[in-house]
This record gives C-alpha cells, structure tokens and sequence, in this order.
C-alpha cells in the first residue's frame, strides 16, 4: 500500500512557518510505515509539489490530510482538484479541525474518512481495515457504500508515548540537515482549563498528560544529531516544565549533547529549574503571559498571576535565559484599561521578544462556545490568531485600539517595543490613542532613526570611525536625543582616544539617565584619560 500524505501549507505557513515539520504526520509515517508493504510520501508545498501531479496519482491507495482550521480551506481545495483528476481511492481527513470541526468535514463529498483526535493507533486500525485484516475501528467515521456516515465510538489513546516510533525526519531530510535543528514532543495533553484552547486539547489527546520518558526524548536526539548533524532544538509541547523532577533529569541528560535548546513553560517554574536549563542550554522560554491585566487572566481561566509572570521574566533576564513572551489582546470584554496594563506589563517586565496576537474563537474552545451568538461571520481561512480584524461583536468598536496595542506591545529580539519606537512619554501615549495616523508617522520616524544609526555604527565596525561618527553627529543635528546615540557617540570618541569630546556627550547622557553606573564610570575614564595626555 502507498499513502500520500499531504501538508496543506496556506501563504502563510510558506512565509513564517518555512522551518516547521509537520510532527503529526511525521509520528503517523512511521507508524504506517511499520506495517508490511506500507510506504508513504509526504507533499508540502513549502519545499515541493503540494499533491501528487495527474501522471503519479494511480500510485497511491490513500491520501490523508491534516489541517488546522486556518488550512482547511486549502486542503478542500486540494482534495476536490485530485477528485477532478480521478482519484478514486479513500480521501482521509485528520488532525485538528477534524478532531473539533468534524460536522464541517462531514458535509465535504470529497472526504472518506475523519480521524478524530489522537490519530496513531486509529490511523493503523484503519489501515488493517482497508486491507482486510483483523480491526478495532475507534474515534473514526467512514462512509458507507451509499455515501452515510457511520461513526466509531472509542478512547484508543496511546498508554505508553514511549512506545511511539521516532519521528519520520527521514521525509524532510535535506530540510533538517540545512537548518541543523528539530522540534521534540515530551508529552501530550494539558491539565489546565484555559478558555481560547480547552475543552479542543482534550478533544484532540484525552484528559490526562501523558510523558515519554527522559531516555525516549534523548535518543531521538541523539538520533537526529547523528543522522541530520542538528545543532539545536525545541521542546514544543505545553507541558514540558510542568513536572520539576522530568525536567531536571532532562537537563542532566541533555548536558552532554551541547546543544542550544528552547521549550515552551508557564512562569511557576523556580529558579533552580531555571538555572540547571540554562546550564543544559536552554537559551529561550516562551511564556504565555497573555495580559498584564489580572481581571484578564482570571476571564481566560489562567489560574496564574501578573505578578507571578513579571518575576519569572525578570528571574530569566538575571540568570541569562532569553524570554519570548506571547501576549493577547481583543478578548470579549476586555477594555483599553486592561490593554494598557499588558502594555504597562511589557515595558516593566522587559522579555528579549514580545509577540502579540488577536484573540481568536478556534472551534470547540470555550471562548467559542460561550460566546457563539456574537462571533462576526468569517471564513475558516480567518480562524487565525495573525489576521487582525473584529472576531466578536462586542470588541468591533475597540478594533482601533486592538490593532493600534498590538503594535505598541511588540518588541522583536535586538529592536524596540511599538512603544519606544515613537518615545515612551505620556504625549506618545495620548497622541498614539488618539489618532492610529499620528502613531505611524512617529513610529515610522524612529524607524528611520534605528536605520540610520544601525548604517553609522556598521561603518564604524567596518574601519570607517570618522564617516560613522559623522552620521551620528547629523542625527543629533536632526533633533535625536536618544540615549543610544550619545553613548555610542561618546565611545567612539573615547575609543579612538578623543575624551575630551566624549565627557560631554556622557555627561549628557547622565541627564537622560541620572544615576547610570556605567556612564559615571565612562566620565571618570575620560577625566582620567585627559589627565594622563597632560604634560608633565
């Protein structure tokens, strides 16, 4: 038997997802592919054909799609073309729109099959199935020879995760081998209650958590360093800091591969946990703050505190662990009071990356269901926490002030928050509220700034000192008083051994910044430096 399975990566995922596997289909392959006479082919767009072309499609005796909710639209699409072109073998449906949407699925004439939730034991029941071996059909529903569906009841979830395969990276090979890095899974399901994505993640892998075992995770590693050279990786599930014990037995183990890795956590993990990641590699946390307003947390069931997020931030900035934080804005009910204290958070908190999403309804959620009689009319395309615009009734006044938030509460690694980018002071504020038209020019002025001091200090570091001062200098003649230009300014003075013209630049700082360590030290460097160049 040969399957295809196909990837259906929207615009999208072609442009901010290029280096992320499809781990689902990567764990199914190599559970099909344990099964004698099996063989499969994965299609994505992002590095290839998107489906198997006219002349190859008779190969195949299944085609299976996953989908978010996002890429339903485009798998329908792609599964109708392979109809118009004859394909007449099962079309199978899974992943999870399938698990939450599955009435969606159901109305689709081109699909066969729906895999709903966890798919590796439904997936290989439904193979044996196909080819007339003894079966336990679960969690699936087929289509009868008049076209009904009939559904199969069932739990089938997997007891032991370790008895899993290792992913099939073989299919995305030179992928892996370009980037040197992977995505790892340690464990499956959630046992929080969080409203934007519960009860779908118990739809989707049961009630319970589920850990593989330290020895399974790392000799997957070792697996892909040996065989693809990887130089990195992320532990990409919720739950990974959620048992202290796991964790540090984790870190003693991933030690010897000297790896640099990142994991996803909540922010009650201790210092210590914290400290024996760092030491093992882990040089990124991606937190889910999600606000900085606590009414917030409670509406979103977060059984977590503002206070909590900001200390776990700040502890990661003091022991050297860089920190992406997820943010949201435009939830049902939440006002510009509440925007303001995650923008307040941000600035106070201070994590290496800030990224803000809008709140979006994915099916089956709480915060669907809960509020279905105001959710705005949209395309399956749209249920996408990057596409800004209204998602509730409600919030379609505030849409102004959801975009306009969003933008302020960024901060990519090495750059500035939207904030910063027109001048953290209270007339920024006031004028950004006010008017979204005044914020783009003065953020659009700073952005030119960031630019043209970025061109001065490469030519300094280029050998060309005095054209990299000399831009500097214009910059200052054109009304700049940003801190980064007078204490770069002033270094590049001082270190081509002119102190005398860097003091004042510092002293000038020191205004900007009263009390500044650094700089008082940097101003004595300099008195002192003037004083040996004295004659004697």
């Amino acid at each position: 038997m040969r399957i295809a399975f196909i990837y259906p990566a929207t615009e999208f995922d072609c442009l901010h997802h290029a280096v992320s596997l499809p781990m689902g289909l990567l764990y199914l392959t190599a559970m099909a592919e344990q099964l004698s006479g099996v063989e499969v082919d994965i299609f994505d767009v992002r590095y290839g054909p998107a489906a198997p072309s006219s002349e190859d499609l008779p190969r195949y005796d299944l085609i299976g799609f996953t989908a978010m909710s996002m890429q339903v639209i485009t798998a329908l699409k792609i599964a109708n073309d392979l109809r118009a072109k004859g394909c007449r073998v099962p079309i199978v449906f899974g992943g999870p729109h399938a698990s939450v949407a599955t009435d969606h699925l159901k109305e689709q004439d081109c699909i066969d099959a729906i895999l709903v939730g966890e798919g590796e034991l439904t997936f290989l029941e439904y193979l044996k199935y196909l080819q007339g071996q003894p079966h336990k059909l679960e969690r699936i529903w087929l289509r009868d020879a008049d076209r009904t569906w009939r559904h199969f009841e069932g739990a089938n979830y997997l007891e032991n995760l370790d008895d899993l395969p290792l992913p099939a990276r073989d299919k995305y090979g030179d992928v892996v081998r370009d980037t040197s890095f992977i995505d790892v899974t340690s464990t499956r399901g959630c046992p929080f209650d969080c409203t934007y994505c519960q009860p779908t993640k118990r739809a989707i892998f049961g009630n319970r958590v589920r850990r593989r075992t330290v020895p399974h995770i790392t000799a997957e590693i070792r697996d892909a360093i040996d065989r693809f050279g990887i130089r990195s990786f992320a532990i990409t599930d919720d739950t990974f800091t959620y048992n202290k014990r796991f964790v540090l037995d984790f870190c003693e183990q991933a030690k010897a591969f000297g790896l640099q890795w990142s994991c996803q956590s909540r922010s009650d993990v201790d210092r210590e946990t914290l400290v024996a990641m760092r030491d093992s590699g882990c040089d990124l946390v991606n937190v889910g703050v999600e606000s900085g307003s606590q009414r917030m947390l409670d509406l979103m069931n977060k059984h977590n505190k503002v206070e909590t997020n900001e200390a776990f931030i700040q502890m990661c900035n003091e022991i050297g662990i860089r920190t992406w934080c997820n943010m949201m804005v435009g939830y049902p009910g939440e006002t510009r009071a509440d925007m303001d204290m995650s923008l307040d958070f941000v600035m106070r908190a201070r994590p290496t990356i800030s990224i803000v999403s809008q709140v979006t309804p994915f099916p089956g959620t709480h915060v669907w269901t809960s509020h279905k009689d105001e959710l705005l009319a949209t395309g399956w395309d749209d249920v996408a926490r990057h596409v800004r615009r209204a998602k509730f009734r409600s919030m379609e006044p505030l849409q102004p002030a959801i975009d306009h938030y969003m933008t302020l509460i960024t901060r990519l690694e090495g750059g500035r928050f939207g904030l910063e980018m027109v001048g953290n002071s209270k007339l920024a504020r006031f004028l950004g509220r006010r008017s979204v038209r005044i914020y783009k020019t003065l953020a659009k002025r700073m952005k030119w700034f960031d630019e043209q001091l970025a061109a001065a200090l490469n030519a300094a570091r280029a050998g060309r000192v005095d054209e990299g001062i000399n831009q500097l200098k214009r910059l200052m003649t054109l009304g700049y008083k940003e801190k980064d230009l007078f204490g770069h300014l002033a270094w590049l003075y001082f270190s081509t051994g002119r102190p005398e013209e860097a003091e004042p630049l510092y002293r000038q700082l020191l205004e900007i910044d009263p009390g500044n360590e650094e700089v008082l030290r940097q101003i004595e460097a300099c008195q002192a430096a003037k004083k040996s160049a004295v004659p004697a």
